[in-house]
């Protein structure tokens, strides 16, 4: 298990909701397009560029500068499952994983909000 500074899991937590945030724009824009002729679905590449930056040189420092340059990415996908009018979009997987998106939003920002309610009261003398 991998341990972090205050910094480091603050930075990450706002990247991974800056992620969450574009996934849930991305997923939206592939519903709204669901009927485009020829409109290719689109994902956001997050997941994997976080372990490689993390696996990247270890613990130690600078984790909070490598969390800090990872960019979420959208990709076209490439799928071989496409409608006679080259539509790519599988509505229900895309109304899933936008559920599954809100619902992992939800939770990050309850636990940054507890995390901030820790540190509060820490500094506040445990009032």
């Amino acid at each position: 298990m991998q341990f972090f500074s205050t910094d480091a899991s603050i930075a990450l937590a706002q990247k991974s909701l800056d992620a969450l945030w574009l996934r849930q724009q991305v997923i939206s824009d592939n519903i709204a397009n669901q009927d485009t002729p020829g409109y290719k679905s689109k994902s956001v590449l997050f997941e994997s560029l976080l372990e490689d930056a993390l696996g990247s040189s270890g613990r130690g420092s600078g984790i909070e500068d490598r969390i800090l340059s990872i960019k979420p990415q959208v990709e076209q996908e490439d799928s071989l499952s496409m409608g006679e009018d080259g539509n790519s979009v599988d509505a229900d997987s895309e109304n899933i994983s936008l559920v599954r998106t809100q619902l992992q939003y939800q939770a990050m920002a309850q636990a940054i909000s507890g995390e901030i309610s820790r540190m509060s009261y820490v500094l506040n003398g445990g009032k």
